[in-house]
């Protein structure tokens, strides 16, 4: 596991689970500014616990960028023993720093890669039945995105989002110093309260940057050129979650078995799910 800035990258896994559980008391949930430290002593319940502000896993800070109601950021432990990671938003629900018109509730890794960097994310991600999600060039359904820095406020370099029932990876890069999108890739019809495995590998740089995409082993996206943000000295860091425009319906999308690193992912790349 390599570290960056004397902060190792998260790992949740499996394999976690024998070393670290998460246990927050659902009955008493508190929101204090301290982040709250994985608790290594107790076993992981099922049923879903409620996260409590921003939490603590590996040494790594994570904020809890939500309404932080008792359901919208917590953790249960699944049939194959996977630390899962729960986000939930309803409408009117969004982070303190949020205009009216979104909602959200994600975790924030504020690490901030160096560019040129060749940087890996893998996640497993499922987005759950029973509400619909807009499509339309005035809305969006964030469950991932790159940033430039926590300073940049342009939207982000790297996004997959949901787009009525498609999967869509973006990617925005400077022309003229103004950020240009381009649609990378679609993915139509994703089946919901189903496993994704996503697996990306990215750089930074006006001329020389990479992004590559695998959903289920298989690689959708292959490109060299220009990518993010190289106007600044950070390359980027992540987000994951729900951030999206306003809209009606409660949503919920859980993750499980996320990775940020820069050590090699094709191992994973590869995998089906």
């Amino acid at each position: 596991m390599k570290r960056i800035f004397n902060r190792p990258i998260v790992y949740l896994s499996a394999m976690a689970l024998v070393s670290a559980a998460i246990i927050l008391s659902p009955q008493t949930p508190t929101y204090a500014n301290a982040p709250t430290r994985l608790d290594t002593d107790r076993l992981l319940s099922r049923e879903v616990m409620p996260l409590a502000g921003n939490f603590r896993y590996e040494n790594v800070n994570y904020g809890n960028h939500s309404a932080h109601k008792a359901y919208s950021v917590g953790t249960r432990r699944s049939q194959n023993n996977d630390i899962v990671l729960r986000f939930e938003v309803r409408a009117g629900e969004n982070a303190f720093f949020d205009p009216e018109d979104r909602d959200r509730s994600e975790a924030t890794d504020q690490i901030s890669f160096p560019k040129n960097e060749v940087i890996w994310n893998a996640y497993r991600v499922k987005i759950a039945k029973g509400f619909s999600i807009p499509s339309g060039e005035k809305s969006w359904f964030i469950i991932g995105q790159w940033h430039g820095s926590v300073s940049d406020k342009r939207s982000p370099y790297i996004a997959a989002q949901m787009d009525g029932n498609d999967l869509v990876f973006l990617r925005r890069f400077l022309v003229d110093g103004k950020p240009k999108m381009e649609e990378m890739h679609r993915v139509s019809n994703v089946p919901r309260d189903q496993w994704l495995n996503i697996v990306i590998k990215h750089r930074v740089s006006e001329t020389d940057g990479i992004l590559d995409v695998w959903m289920n082993g298989r690689e959708i996206v292959d490109f060299n050129g220009p990518l993010g943000y190289w106007d600044h000295a950070d390359g980027g860091y992540w987000k994951f979650g729900i951030y999206r425009s306003r809209h009606d319906q409660d949503a919920v999308v859980e993750y499980r078995d996320v990775v940020t690193t820069t050590n090699d992912l094709s191992k994973r790349a590869a995998a089906v799910n």
